[in-house]
């Protein structure tokens, strides 16, 4: 069968919404995924636990390895534009069980990330906030009705329109990398001359198996831009767009990553990283000694704004993946239902954020909110490094099927990234730590479920169809 020319077999049902969204439409979904400012603030953090003063070194590098990343669904995006993502990707590549496996993995890192970030948002951050600047301890138990009433208001965007949306994930995107340059900027102007290019050595760096872990998260923060190949449906020209998208916003995060994260490391003094390291909230903390207050409250609002933002890239995402599975006979035909009015995959939608709560309270009750957070955070990149590893491993067999195959493209660099995510699950796990470990025989437990789902599962996908919708590849 050709990839992109396919018999259709549901005429005449709802269906996602055809060109409805435009390139920079889809560098919203990818910036927005990527949340930077949530990200530089928060996240940048586990990078600078690690790599030290060479906080900057390593984030040089893991621009690198995003490259060699972003370059798989890069290559599969310019063949195949598709709701199923990933597990339509490898199950052209090799077949419908690796298909469905991998696909099965991927919504698992989504629907983690999902879980994860509500948690930190009203279990971490916003009691540090209102601790470190207001002086105010919240209630114990304060962060689940916040949580709950968090989820079911970034729920109801997805719900009512893709466009809607993806226009407001863009404008958030935009006013997110816009602070980012301020702070970055004006931290490296008013530290004078504490101003060094030994960052970008390792003069300050612990080691180089630290620095290597540093670079593992630092890349893991820039995996965004493939966000954008679940939208294939529903975008203009998709194979020409949705490239287009990973590229510009891969190089508008990367860049402002590796701003911050020298502008943090000069404003904190590279030899002062661990203190750094060990804040809750270090960009904020920066932000309010170099800029004030009045700055300070501005990149809070924006913060906040910058994890809605950010939820809801996934939540789309999750959605357009139950659709696929659903449209697939692989989940129960409830998941398909496309709303009539807003050409949404709306039963799926409220499905993966509601039950996200679950996920996130029962995470936050048993580890309490900061290591659920990190034990949530640990399976989600477990989870997206193997899918990552999965779809490498398939990429040069969809190409030679293809006779398109390219030694440089389709072998070399999906070869690099591969064992570059296998040493991160390394790292990810090793030394054994608490809540790192449970997070990893976790994954392990739901990879060995998901396993034994897709062999149930498959005799029941080939009864269906050994085809896809018409509608599931989008036009070049």
């Amino acid at each position: 069968m050709e990839v992109g020319k396919v018999k259709s077999k549901k005429i005449g049902k709802p269906a996602l919404q055809k060109n409805a969204l435009g390139f920079w439409a889809i560098v919203g979904q990818t910036i927005a995924f990527t949340a930077p400012l949530a990200s530089v603030v928060t996240s940048l953090t586990g990078a600078a636990f690690y790599a030290g003063g060479a906080l900057p070194l390593a984030i040089i590098i893991s621009v690198i390895s995003g490259i060699i990343w972003v370059n798989t669904p890069f290559q599969y995006s310019s063949k195949i534009a598709a709701a199923g993502g990933f597990y339509r990707f490898t199950r052209e590549a090799i077949g419908p069980k690796y298909g469905i496996f991998d696909g099965l993995v991927y919504l698992l890192f989504e629907y983690t990330i999902l879980a994860n970030t509500t948690l930190f948002f009203a279990g971490v951050l916003l009691p540090g906030i209102l601790s470190a600047f207001f002086g105010i301890t919240a209630p114990k138990f304060l962060w689940i009705p916040i949580l709950i009433v968090f989820v079911l208001l970034f729920t109801m965007l997805p719900y009512f329109g893709i466009k809607p949306s993806v226009k407001y994930s863009l404008i958030g995107a935009l006013l997110e990398v816009t602070i980012l340059v301020i702070l970055g900027a004006s931290i490296i102007i008013l530290a004078g001359p504490h101003n060094t290019t030994a960052v970008f050595s390792l003069k300050f760096s612990p080691g180089i198996a630290p620095l290597f872990e540093g670079v593992v998260l630092g890349t893991f923060l820039m995996t965004g831009a493939s966000g954008a190949v679940y939208l294939g449906e529903e975008t203009k020209m998709p194979k020409k767009n949705i490239k287009k998208a990973m590229v510009v916003s891969f190089v508008i995060s990367g860049l402002v990553f590796l701003l911050t994260a020298y502008a943090f490391t000069i404003g904190q003094g590279p030899t002062k990283m661990g203190h750094f390291a060990t804040s809750l909230i270090p960009g904020l903390i920066l932000a309010n000694r170099y800029l004030g207050l009045p700055f300070l409250i501005v990149i809070i609002v924006l913060l906040f704004n910058s994890i809605f933002v950010s939820m809801v890239a996934p939540l789309n995402v999750l959605g357009r993946i139950g659709y696929a599975f659903s449209r697939d006979n692989v989940f129960s035909s409830w998941f398909s239902k496309i709303h009539p009015k807003y050409k949404t995959p709306s039963n799926t939608i409220l499905f993966m954020g509601v039950t996200s709560i679950i996920a996130s309270v029962i995470a936050g009750l048993i580890f309490g909110p900061l290591y659920g957070y990190l034990f949530l955070i640990t399976v989600a990149g477990l989870a997206l490094f193997a899918g990552h590893i999965m779809s490498d491993f398939a990429l040069p067999f969809l190409f030679k099927r293809l006779n398109e195959l390219k030694v440089m493209w389709h072998i070399i660099f999906p070869s690099i990234s591969l064992i570059i995510l296998v040493l991160g699950i390394y790292y990810s796990v090793y030394p054994p730590a608490f809540p790192y470990m449970q997070a990893s025989i976790t994954t392990g437990v739901i990879l060995l479920v998901i396993l034994g789902f897709t062999y149930y599962i498959s005799p029941r996908f080939h009864a269906h169809t050994e085809e896809i919708t018409q509608s599931e590849v989008g036009s070049k």
